[in-house]
C-alpha cells in the first residue's frame, strides 16, 4: 500500500511539473513581467511566442538606455547615492543586460527556427552539423582525386 501511494505521489508530481513547463501565458502576463527572460532558456518554447512576450513587455515598459546612451552618467550621479537609487541602478543594469542577451539569443537562434516557430534542439543542430561535415569531407576527398 505504501509503495502504491508513493508511486501515485511521484506520478502526480511529474505530471504537475510537466504542466508547469507547458503553461500558456496571456498578453497580460507578458505585459506585467519579463517572462521572455526565462522563456529563452527553455528549448521547447516557440520562438514567435518569446518574440511576442518581449514585444508585449516593452509596449508597457520603458526600454533601458543602451551603454552608449549612458556615457558620462557616472559624472552626473550623486557622490553618495541612496540605497533606493542603487537598487534602481542595479535593476536598470540587469534589464539592460537582459535586453542584450535577448538580442544575442535572437541572432543565434534565427537559423534554427522552423516555419512553425519551433527551435531545433541541440541534438538536431548537432546532427545537421555532422551531416555538413561529412558532406564537406566527401567533397574534399573528391577534389583531391
Amino acid at each position: 500500500m505504501k509503495k502504491l501511494t508513493i508511486l501515485c505521489i511521484c506520478l502526480i508530481g511529474m505530471l504537475g511539473s510537466k504542466a508547469q513547463t507547458n503553461k500558456q501565458y496571456s498578453d497580460k502576463d507578458y505585459a506585467k513581467k519579463p517572462l521572455w527572460i526565462t522563456m529563452m532558456a527553455d528549448t521547447s518554447v516557440n520562438y514567435f511566442e518569446i518574440e511576442k512576450a518581449y514585444n508585449t513587455y516593452w509596449q508597457h515598459h520603458v526600454m533601458p538606455e543602451t551603454e552608449h546612451d549612458v556615457i558620462g552618467e557616472k559624472a552626473e550621479r550623486e557622490k553618495h547615492p541612496s540605497k533606493r537609487m542603487l537598487r534602481k541602478m542595479d535593476a536598470d543594469n540587469d534589464m539592460r543586460m537582459a535586453v542584450k542577451k535577448y538580442e544575442w539569443w535572437c541572432a543565434q537562434m534565427k537559423p534554427y527556427v522552423q516555419d512553425d516557430g519551433r527551435i531545433l534542439t541541440p541534438t538536431e543542430r548537432l546532427k545537421i552539423w555532422e551531416q555538413q561535415q561529412n558532406e564537406k569531407d566527401k567533397a574534399q576527398t573528391q577534389n583531391n582525386k
